[in-house]
């Protein structure tokens, strides 16, 4: 006996409440195992999979490519046999109403829609493109006299020559969350790392640097802990997010259990969330739920920055350029590479002895390194 389910689009996470259908993998008909991916989501964010939730047969793929749905949609209906069925899965409406579709447009030209009163759907602006974009919001306001509070629809400036409207990415997300990140009373204590002991052993810093903090955060776990609703809690373990740059913008995709992890385990590990990133090949739960995160630019990140929060983590971890330069030992200078690491904290959680006193042992476990 089979049983009809239906996808739905999960919570993304930070903040975002719709997603534009991509890309379709698997084809109606066509088996399909639990956590296959089904279809790539993008959002303001980044560009995401999801998963099928069992293993069955996509019946329908019921969301259109290019359309924009809210969080809660029904994106796909899946046929499984009644005995392999997920708890979590919800049945499939018995209703014969076909499902509505919403019109296919950018968050951005869906904004400034809302914002001049115009009705995407009987705009009739789409005929150029399959997806509406900003553009051809102005455009249509124009023609038809809408009018701005100063009597014009402000225009923005074109892109640069060579480049296509997709080369400025929307970051109305990640604004959103800097914007509340800034507004947190942090400081930033930076000090310098000897990394000749890592070098020698072949392991790259940033790998050395995460083993030795998902290490390090056991012992200091006020250091690893989340701020919900002003209520810090400690957590058990530490799933570290590691900072990630893609053409969306920042992402930081996390590493689960990495106190667990190998130092080839986590390397590993890190090399596949970022690449998956970086292509836009991640779950949302992936981009989710980390405890603490490491942020590093690798020799683009000069001598030292301050970093913002990953809220609602209260402390980040910052690695810095490395290289030569003169350092003192036994009264002789020599030359060591040398890199910076900061750490950043919530100060209404965290004093500055506390994340002192994390980033000293960590220090201390990168020069006496010798890999485990």
């Amino acid at each position: 006996m089979t049983v009809r389910f239906e996808l739905l689009l999960p919570d993304l996470g930070e903040g975002i409440a719709e997603g534009a259908i991509g890309e379709w993998l698997a084809r109606p008909g066509d088996a399909v195992t639990e956590d296959q991916p089904l279809v790539e989501v993008v959002t303001d964010k980044a560009s995401v999979e999801i998963p099928s939730p069992v293993t069955g047969r996509l019946a329908e793929a019921i969301a259109v490519s290019g359309s924009v749905v809210p969080v809660g949609s029904v994106l796909a209906v899946l046929e499984v046999d009644s005995s392999g069925v997920d708890r979590q899965s919800a049945p499939a409406s018995t209703s014969s109403e076909p499902a509505a579709v919403e019109i296919a447009a950018t968050p951005g030209a869906r904004r400034l829609a809302g914002r001049l009163g115009i009705d995407l759907a009987a705009a009739g602006i789409a005929a150029s493109s399959e997806v509406i974009r900003e553009d051809d919001v102005r455009t249509y306001a124009h023609a038809q006299g809408y009018m701005s509070g100063s009597g014009e629809v402000p225009r923005r400036k074109e892109p640069p020559e060579g480049a296509g409207s997709d080369a400025f990415p929307d970051r109305s997300v990640i604004a959103s969350r800097l914007t509340r990140a800034a507004a947190v009373p942090t400081v930033t204590n930076v000090d310098e790392a000897d990394f000749g002991a890592v070098q020698s052993s072949g392991v790259s810093p940033l790998t050395a640097l995460a083993f030795v903090a998902s290490r390090t955060l056991l012992e200091h776990a006020r250091c690893n802990m989340l701020a919900l609703d002003g209520n810090p809690v400690p957590q058990d373990s530490v799933h570290l997010g590691i900072a990630t740059q893609a053409e969306t913008g920042l992402l930081v995709p996390v590493v689960r259990h990495a106190e667990t992890l190998s130092v080839a385990e986590l390397d590993a590990a890190i090399k596949d969330v970022s690449s998956r990133a970086r292509a836009g090949h991640l779950r949302p739960d992936e981009l989710s739920g980390s405890t603490f995160t490491i942020t590093s630019a690798g020799r683009m990140a000069g001598q030292w920055s301050t970093p913002l929060l990953n809220l609602p983590e209260v402390a980040i971890l910052g690695l810095y350029r490395i290289a030569d330069r003169p350092v003192a030992r036994d009264g002789v200078v020599v030359i060591r590479p040398m890199g910076n690491l900061s750490i950043t904290f919530d100060h209404r959680y965290l004093d500055g002895m506390v994340a002192a006193a994390f980033l000293q042992a960590v220090i201390d476990r990168l020069e006496s390194w010798k890999r485990p």
